[in-house]
């Protein structure tokens, strides 16, 4: 008999203790709308879930017993509710999340490549999220760029801190990434924005500063890593459309066309998952008639991302995207009287071209010390230019990398790998070069003294451009991070940098008018740098203040030039030197409801050799943004500033060359945007609408000599989620 009593007294517990229970649940933010990939994680546990469109969660087998609950998103305020019993017939819970400017625990995996606080960063850097894109109306991703302080579009070309000044379609000194994954191409070595899957993405991440010591030599003025999203567990459709157009020019002599030029575009992105199987479809179609004359553009883009887990512990993605493209070729403009007009022998040139970016990423997580992954990616590029000559090029770029992050202790982490790449080009203009790559990096990082994180690596690298020698380059790199106070982090950073000509640097050889060519250099070497930034963050309940100065010294710096026989040819600048302070401040004026925030740049350049400027980069710049957002609608303002550029390409300007006419005419910039939106549903269904005017006081100017920058549109752009 105290047999089966205690049998039946202790069968209870064990039935007690071995039970598990579910915890569901939704989780919005406080205007009661969904917040798409949510991270819900149970405590003390390896169980969480991430919330689906719907804000919907499931989390299963939880051992019965109290936790407490973490909840996490990008753009809001960490949550934690405490003492959740968890069984059986535990209830779904609503979980809501409040908005933060101010975002101390953002994630970012760019600045180490591995998982790591913003705040613990050694280096500068700025975390963009994707309904910018749309609540703007940016046409193409590069839009979006030019509202970020300590950056600078000059024309299609990327800027960090003064790290390019221009040279048309040759080459990059900022590595733009699509999940790690590099997106130059293997010929000009330049970036297509409009390739970038922007329904698909979860944030950006810019990397400001020089990034050799990681990511070679396209990274020798920053990273732009763009992250796409994650699957869903039940099917989502999102439907984005928009149209607009521009004003007439300011002044009547200007107006060529006679008509309101006009821009549209339509995208449909479905995603979904089956089983272990999650899938994403894009395809888009945006069109632009212009508002200068020539300078139409037709593209389409079609999209494919599988994410298959193979295992808990092995994840595999692969991705393409197809673009294709028939553009006019805009050059210069005629004349000050005819700036929306190209010169005579390059109006009706064109330009078509067609692309392939593939990407395939498998993951493996060996332990909670030991994770690794392999990349590998391929890029084709084939374009044909009609103008004064039929120019042509075809270019095929392998890529492959091998990634390990070893975490040894609580204080000591590694993070190493391997990188190859091959590249083939078959064209008129840059000859038929090749290119081969190969490097090894490794970066250690240190959290053993209190409050102090040190990082320490290096990168080495050989490069064989076709006929040219053999190059070898060391980039070493140190920094460190230091929490002052619970409010005031500083930090620090030192290394060099390296960047190889591309095969259209070395190579290039085509007529571009008025008797001018582009004649090839073989001579061209590759050019070095070393930079260091001291910055600190300081934080309040309401308020963040970032603040870094920085330096950068070139050696060898590549830029275009004009020859004693009046060609245009790339050369070597021997010194060149850039400091700058940069200050970033975020106000939560109103929480959830007003917000302002401005960026000051101040950048000093220097062709130290010709003791004067260095060629498109303004010593001053400045921008804005005041968001505010009752209810379900969002009204914004945003202003940037710019100081007028000191020197430009004056050869191309100047007799006895005089390329472009009044090329030499440029101005501070002053430039203000409008939007206005509203979130709300139809038949159940989630939509947003939204009205943007840019450039609402009509002002001329120029990011690039010859080239007017966009005169004021107006747009409007409608969202379905089903």
């Amino acid at each position: 008999m105290k047999k089966i009593f205690l049998i039946m007294f202790l069968f209870p517990l064990v039935y007690i203790t071995a039970q598990t229970g579910i915890l569901t649940g939704k989780v919005i933010n406080e205007k009661g709308q969904p917040v798409f990939g949510a991270s819900v994680l149970i405590a003390g546990t390896a169980r969480g879930a991430s919330a689906d469109e719907n804000g919907n969660f499931e989390i299963q087998n939880i051992p019965g017993g109290t936790y407490d609950v973490q909840v996490s998103a990008i753009s809001y305020e960490k949550k934690t509710l405490n003492n959740i019993l968890i069984n059986e017939s535990t209830k779904a819970i609503t979980i809501i999340l409040t908005e933060a400017l101010i975002q101390t625990e953002q994630i970012i995996v760019s600045a180490g490549k591995y998982e790591q606080r913003v705040q613990d960063l050694t280096v500068s850097t700025a975390v963009l999220q994707p309904e910018v894109i749309s609540k703007k109306n940016h046409l193409t991703f590069d839009d979006l760029l030019r509202y970020v302080p300590g950056i600078q579009m000059n024309l299609e070309q990327v800027s960090i801190r003064g790290s390019s000044g221009y040279s048309k379609g040759a080459g990059a000194r900022v590595l733009v990434a699509l999940n790690g994954l590099p997106m130059y191409s293997g010929d000009n070595g330049d970036i297509v924005w409009e390739m970038i899957p922007v329904a698909d993405i979860e944030r950006v991440e810019i990397i400001k500063g020089p990034a050799s010591s990681l990511y070679g030599s396209t990274a020798i003025g920053g990273v732009i890593n763009i992250i796409t999203k994650g699957s869903v567990k039940k099917p989502i459709t999102n439907f984005r459309s928009y149209f607009g157009a521009y004003d007439k020019p300011s002044y009547d002599v200007w107006d060529w066309s006679g008509s309101y030029r006009q821009f549209f575009g339509a995208e449909l992105t479905h995603s979904n998952s089956y089983e272990n199987l999650g899938y994403t479809f894009s395809i888009k179609k945006f069109d632009n008639d212009s508002y200068r004359q020539n300078d139409f553009t037709k593209r389409y883009l079609g999209y494919v991302k599988l994410n298959y887990d193979l295992t808990q512990e092995n994840k595999l993605t692969f991705f393409a995207n197809y673009f294709s493209m028939n553009r006019g070729n805009f050059l210069y403009w005629k004349d000050s009287r005819n700036v929306l007009v190209p010169k005579d022998e390059d109006n009706g040139n064109t330009v078509k071209s067609n692309r392939i970016f593939t990407g395939l990423i498998y993951h493996h997580h060996f332990s909670d010390e030991l994770t690794s992954e392999f990349k590998t990616s391929y890029y084709r590029t084939k374009f044909t230019g009609y103008g004064l000559e039929i120019t042509t090029s075809t270019a095929d770029l392998l890529r492959g990398e091998a990634l390990v992050n070893y975490k040894t202790s609580n204080e000591f982490l590694i993070t190493g790998g391997i990188e190859l790449s091959y590249a083939n080009v078959a064209s008129n203009i840059f000859k038929n070069p090749t290119f081969f790559g190969g490097a090894g990096y490794a970066q250690a990082e240190y959290k053993g003294i209190p409050d102090l994180i040190l990082t320490a690596g290096f990168r080495y690298d050989y490069i064989k451009l076709d006929t040219t020698n053999g190059k070898n380059a060391v980039t070493p790199r140190a920094g460190l991070n230091y929490k002052f106070t619970n409010d005031l982090i500083l930090r620090a950073s030192v290394g060099t940098g390296f960047r190889a000509p591309t095969p259209s640097e070395v190579f290039t050889s085509t007529a571009v008018g008025g008797g001018v060519s582009v004649i090839e250099n073989p001579n061209l070497t590759y050019e070095t740098s070393f930079s260091f930034e001291v910055g600190m963050h300081y934080m309040m309940k309401d308020i963040s203040l970032d603040a870094a100065f920085y330096q950068t010294d070139y050696n060898n710096f590549i830029e275009p030039n004009l020859t004693k026989e009046g060609d245009i040819q790339f050369f070597n600048i021997s010194k060149a030197r850039i400091q700058g302070l940069e200050l970033v401040s975020d106000w939560n004026i109103i929480p959830s409801m007003l917000t302002f925030s401005v960026g000051y740049n101040y950048m000093w350049s220097r062709d130290i050799e010709k003791n004067k400027s260095m060629k498109y980069r303004p010593r001053n710049t400045v921008y804005t943004n005041l968001r505010f957002t009752p209810a379900q609608f969002e009204f914004g303002v945003d202003f940037r500033y710019w100081s007028r550029v000191e020197e430009i390409d004056f050869a191309l300007t100047e007799p006895p060359l005089a390329l472009v006419v009044d090329g030499e005419q440029r101005v501070p910039a002053y430039i203000t945007d409008l939007m206005a939106g509203c979130n709300f549903f139809i038949m159940n269904i989630p939509a947003k609408v939204y009205i943007n005017a840019k450039n609402i006081f009509n002002y001329n100017y120029v990011e690039f000599i010859g080239n007017l920058a966009p005169i004021r549109n107006y747009s409007l752009s409608f969202e379905l989620f089903f």
